[in-house]
């Protein structure tokens, strides 16, 4: 939104604002560039992240000043350390550790109209998704991952981080890139919701394009760099 500040962070060594330029630069506006997960110690991930030859770049400290309903001020104050694989030169990611975290009532953001209850899945491709296992399974924390020709589920504590072929991309989603690149590009979110048809009432009612694949609502990607929404029946 601020093209001087933007260039003014890149030329500071932000490394968010650096990668993300760098995802532009090669991608355009339309996609997601990082997948973030929550730290205890963002300053222990990135002394991790060199020793295993995987950081995405410096350590960015930040703190931001908010006005709480009341009109009184509070503060903010995070960590973030960026790992990228070296086979990857546009999947990237960071861990982020709350430094000073005030109490907020999150109630309003998490209640959503479509009905629903959070990101399950995150679904990345790749020609050879097994090349990440390892990465998937340090970064995340993780000892369940599953490694196929091509798939790779990692279970996380709220969902799982996949990352899926282009065609079993197309063969499980419906979703189909016209160029898909070898390496590791963050492709789409799937989100569980309370009841199905309600959400493709919703949709419809408000016009939003989408399609019915193997259970789920895909909404498709809007470019060819974009990203998709799935939305499935939860389970429980």
């Amino acid at each position: 939104a601020d093209p001087v500040k933007y260039a003014e962070a890149i030329a500071a060594g932000n490394t968010f604002v650096t990668n993300d330029a760098a995802f532009r630069r090669a991608h355009g506006d339309d996609g997601f560039s990082h997948i973030v997960v929550t730290s205890a110690d963002a300053e222990k991930d990135h002394r991790a992240f060199l020793e295993r030859g995987v950081s995405g770049g410096d350590l960015v400290s930040f703190s931001r000043r908010f006005e709480r309903p009341d009109g009184s001020l509070d503060t903010l104050a995070v960590n973030l350390a960026f790992a990228t694989h070296p086979a990857a030169t546009s999947g990237h990611f960071f861990t982020c550790e709350n430094v000073v975290a005030p109490e907020l009532d999150h109630s309003a953001l998490l209640e959503h109209e479509n009905g629903v209850l959070g990101a399950r899945r995150v679904i990345s491709t790749a020609s050879v998704p097994s090349t990440y296992a390892d990465f998937y399974s340090q970064l995340f924390g993780s000892t369940n991952v599953i490694a196929g020709d091509q798939s790779v589920d990692c279970a996380a504590p709220n969902g799982l981080v996949s990352i899926v072929t282009p065609d079993l991309l197309a063969q499980e989603y419906g979703v189909g890139l016209r160029s898909a690149a070898a390496d590791l590009r963050h492709r789409g979110l799937v989100f569980a919701v309370r009841v199905l048809s309600s959400a493709e009432a919703l949709f419809a009612r408000n016009r939003v394009p989408f399609e019915r694949h193997n259970g789920r609502l895909i909404i498709q990607p809007r470019s060819e760099g974009g990203f998709f929404f799935g939305f499935e029946q939860d389970p429980e």
